[in-house]
């Protein structure tokens, strides 16, 4: 699904829903140059990501949700598998919640001044993410690739298309 011709070399490659690892690798085998930045929140598909990237300079993993703004996550398991699990923003610390992380403040910390590839398979918080505080790096993104969970949240596809309507 990911190999695609590119037109560039890339240098920054943020896998948002890296799950155990499998896109992770890919983008990482595929451009050995390039910085992958690998975001997951469920801890046990977090552990065999750092398991199947362990041997990778080029990777960062972080262990949290992409969301909209600085808040705190909880997992939320509907039931579905392992690799369905969603992210819903909780309004204090509570037990098993996490800071979550804006992809703005992924970039910034990155180094980099823009997202060559930035792939989403968030399970649902596209819909936050593309709702509001996209305006600082969605202009920032040469190639995104995202998967679309209306099926799961309604509302997915029609933040997306709006946000993206003027880019």
């Amino acid at each position: 699904e990911y190999d695609i011709p590119f037109m560039t070399i890339p240098y920054l490659i943020i896998d948002g829903g890296a799950n155990v690892g499998y896109s992770t690798a890919f983008f990482a085998n595929k451009f050995p140059q390039a910085k992958v930045i690998a975001i997951e929140p469920e801890w046990t598909n977090f552990d065999i990501l750092k398991e199947n990237t362990i041997d990778y300079q080029n990777i960062e993993l972080i262990n949290s949700g992409i969301w909209n703004k600085n808040t705190y996550l909880k997992i939320k398991d509907i039931g579905v598998r392992k690799d369905a699990f969603m992210v819903e923003e909780v309004n204090s610390k509570e037990q098993g919640s996490f800071k979550a992380v804006t992809i703005g403040e992924i970039l910034r910390k990155s180094g980099y001044d823009a997202i060559d590839i930035l792939k989403l398979d968030i399970e649902g918080a596209e819909k936050e993410v593309f709702s509001e505080n996209y305006e600082e790096w969605l202009n920032k993104v040469n190639i995104l690739i995202i998967e679309l969970h209306d099926r799961m949240k309604e509302g997915c596809s029609k933040a997306f298309l709006t946000a993206i309507k003027k880019y």
